[in-house]
């Protein structure tokens, strides 16, 4: 059986407080730089280097950091950057069990980048999705995706599924 294939890619730029936090940073920089500079050449060059020190890694963040999640017949993969760049695969034999649920607690609805719990054996992947597909694998382990549309992922892992089983 033939499954249409899943892509979901997320982005801090999609972080709508993130951008107001950029703009906040700004502006106060600008109010606090601009009324000391004079006609001295060391202010100036102090607020650029001030300015390139905080806009650079907001930039970066924005820009290059980013989460992506594909579902085809041979399983699931993700990878996120810059902490995974090479495609991680979830083959389909290797997963136990698979559920969407509702992020449930305040930390979780906080929770973005890339985290691992060593002490439970989970690592959770999210910038922007508002639930959580939650893989517990047959070695053990268990692995949370964020994704911003849960139906479409469940429709497409279970089909994925039963299609293994066949």
């Amino acid at each position: 059986m033939r499954i249409n294939p899943y892509r979901e890619v997320q982005r801090f730029s999609q972080v709508r407080w993130l951008w107001f936090v950029l703009i906040a940073l700004l502006i106060v920089e600008l109010l606090i730089f601009v009324p000391v500079l004079d006609e001295d050449e060391n202010n100036a060059l102090l607020l650029l280097l001030s300015l390139a020190a905080l806009l650079l890694p907001l930039i970066l963040i924005l820009f290059v950091f980013k989460f992506e999640l594909a579902i085809d017949e041979e399983g699931i993969h993700y990878r996120f950057i810059p902490k995974i760049i090479r495609w991680k695969t979830i083959a389909v034999g290797s997963i136990e069990s698979f559920q969407v649920k509702e992020k449930e607690s305040w930390f979780e609805k906080l929770h973005y980048g890339f985290h691992r719990n060593i002490f439970r054996n989970i690592i959770t992947i999210n910038i922007t999705g508002n639930k959580y597909l939650v893989l517990s694998l047959r070695g053990g382990g268990t692995l949370k995706l964020g994704t911003e549309n849960g139906d479409s992922v469940a429709y497409t892992l279970k089909k994925l599924l039963e299609a293994d089983h066949e």
